[in-house]
């Protein structure tokens, strides 16, 4: 149960970091998804359900800024959370080069759905936006990622002596 909580205040942090801070970091366009982030860790961590879950809620969360697609970010981080929590167990996500490539895949599947569902986009454009907005933000996210792998581990590797 204090797993579930920590997860929770992991993603409220993260909500609130994306909605205030994340804009300043803003390259060509693209920003990093730092909800997503936190989303995949917490599905590589717990699995399937617990994060298809809080994928929903902190999806709708999301959806709440934009009421004409409603639930569209609800169904986008569930299926993230689920994919990633179902594959954990097929995926040793011991090295970082794997975690960056899962966060990667994850965050081009979860913009594929976003793009597919989007009400201003006819299903000629979704190609074309998905490629100029969706490489982009994954390989930032898994920038992103990478770094905050990165000193995880060697916050553990110098703590834990």
């Amino acid at each position: 149960m204090l797993t579930v909580v920590r997860h929770i205040l992991y993603l409220a942090l993260a909500f609130l970091l994306q909605t205030t801070w994340v804009h300043h970091l803003e390259l060509h366009g693209v920003q990093p998804d730092l909800i997503l982030l936190v989303l995949i860790f917490i599905a590589v961590a717990t699995g399937h359900t617990q994060a298809t879950m809080l994928g929903f809620c902190v999806g709708f969360l999301q959806d709440t800024s934009s009421p004409e697609d409603l639930g569209l970010n609800a169904l986008a981080k569930s299926l993230v959370g689920f994919g990633v929590g179902v594959s954990r167990t097929g995926i040793r996500v011991d090295t970082v080069q794997v975690q960056v490539l899962l966060i990667c895949t994850a965050v081009l599947l979860h913009d594929l759905v976003y793009c597919i569902g989007f009400s201003g986009l006819s299903m000629a454009e979704v190609p074309l936006f998905w490629l100029h907005f969706g490489i982009g933000r994954a390989l930032y996210t898994g920038l992103v990622g990478a770094v905050l792998i990165s000193a995880a581990q060697a916050r553990q590797r110098y703590l834990t002596i």
